[in-house]
């Protein structure tokens, strides 16, 4: 069956603009000149039959319709990424695993180098894009997410790893609330930006007057909290910084409901590669 859809070249010049809102990135991005294209999206909003950006001096903006078109084809080129991906995969003995930066780095990482050492003929990729809200199980073999253990586990959930969370300051802020317990309530709070918060369930209040401080990235939280730019909640990967006593612990209560979910995504084939990585995670 033939498709009337625009041409393939034509659609990744309007998603590459559309993503960087910027013809002159699009066309360094592409390797083409600005004029094509202004030239491919002239030619695809005339084939649609709408304008898909508002023009400015300086700036390009997406009007509802583009930003309609750029969802679906950034969602559709990343299946055809991940695709292509899991077709290389499948023939090179790929695996390919999903953990934020912070996790592969100080939990991951070493367990796949031990598992290397046995099966070199596998490759082991790293996907970071875990806490994205695009991400899907199916883009990867494994996925290592955050989540409460104590709920019950899905089809996908292999098993769980508990990840006790506690307050953690440098020692000088250490030092301060031991001399002045006051100062609890006006320390900075190191978080993530997540729907669910757990500074406030840790301190059992619906309110709390702590200035706080938004830091997505947990290896930035982590240096930030040593840094002495407030208290973070800390959990057993960072055994090295307490270890060191760059960081220390100075309350004994801590969440012990929460920690990460070891997934496998049901839209694989099982290969014998990621049943033997699973033996060493």
């Amino acid at each position: 069956m033939k498709h009337a859809l625009p041409s393939l070249d034509r659609l990744k010049v309007f998603e590459s603009s559309a993503r960087l809102l910027s013809f002159t990135k699009a066309a360094t991005e592409l390797c083409i000149t600005k004029g094509a294209v202004s030239y491919q999206i002239k030619r695809l909003e005339d084939q649609i039959g709408v304008p898909l950006f508002r023009r400015s001096t300086r700036q390009i903006f997406l009007t509802d319709a583009g930003q309609s078109l750029f969802q679906t084809t950034r969602s559709v080129f990343d299946e055809v990424e991940f695709s292509i991906q899991r077709i290389r995969a499948s023939k090179q003995h790929d695996i390919t695993i999903a953990a934020t930066t912070y996790v592969a780095a100080r939990w991951l990482s070493p367990r796949v180098a031990k598992f290397l050492e046995q099966y070199p003929d596998v490759s082991v990729r790293f996907e970071h894009h875990v806490n994205d809200p695009s991400f899907q199980l199916k883009q990867t073999d494994l996925a290592l997410i955050w989540g409460n253990c104590r709920q019950p586990m899905d089809q996908n959930t292999i098993a769980n790893i508990p990840m006790a969370l506690f307050p953690a300051v440098n020692p000088e802020q250490a030092a301060r609330l031991q001399k002045d317990t006051t100062w609890l309530s006006k320390i900075t709070l190191l978080s993530e930006d997540r729907s669910q918060d757990l500074w406030l369930e840790w301190f059992g209040k619906r309110v709390l007057p702590n200035p706080r401080q938004v830091i997505e990235d947990a290896n930035v939280r982590v240096q930030a909290a040593i840094d002495g730019q407030g208290m973070i909640l800390a959990d057993d990967l960072m055994k090295s910084e307490l270890d060191s006593q760059l960081l220390v612990a100075p309350f004994d209560h801590a969440l012990s409901d929460y920690g990460y979910q070891l997934k496998k995504s049901a839209d694989i084939a099982t290969s014998l590669a990621v049943d033997n990585i699973l033996k060493w995670l």
